[in-house]
């Protein structure tokens, strides 16, 4: 192979890599992505002390999303323990709208479990029906702490 062949075949397939690399960068950019961490949460001052679990939701998304629900998924179910009378860290109500790098703290007393069943992960929907979940050592302990 002459020397102009290997230049030529070399660009060729950096072309190629940055081109799939531009394709998978686009792809990501469009995604939804939310970071749903579970967390004990510390009641201080005139605070409800029965607001002992929280859920921070944080979008890392390239655009704005609406929340419209959170709470925890169960082991061996389909059901869920959604966050009926929500405490907001910035007040307010359902549904949250939250700009890119935001982020929001979802406050309530600890889920009670269904019979036989422990927490296995914290969720949050937004309005357009995507699930993203999260898992935390925080939530291991409460989930412990229910069984005994």
């Amino acid at each position: 192979m002459a020397i102009i062949q290997i230049v030529t075949f070399s660009i060729a397939v950096l072309g190629a890599v940055l081109g799939i690399i531009n394709t998978w960068y686009n792809l990501d950019k469009n995604r939804v992505k939310l970071k749903v961490t579970p967390a004990y949460a510390i009641p201080v001052e005139d605070i409800d002390q029965r607001l002992k679990f929280c859920v921070q939701i944080t979008n890392l998304s390239s655009f704005p999303l609406t929340i419209s629900d959170a709470g925890v998924f169960f082991t061996g179910t389909d059901s869920r323990g959604s966050i009926i009378s929500p405490v907001f860290s910035d007040g307010g109500n359902w549904p949250k709208k939250l700009e890119p790098r935001t982020s929001v703290s979802v406050y309530s007393q600890i889920p009670e479990t269904p019979a036989g069943h422990k927490i296995k992960c914290a969720y949050a929907i937004t309005q357009c029906g995507e699930v993203c979940i999260g898992t935390s050592g925080a939530l291991k302990q409460i989930a412990n702490e229910q069984l005994s």
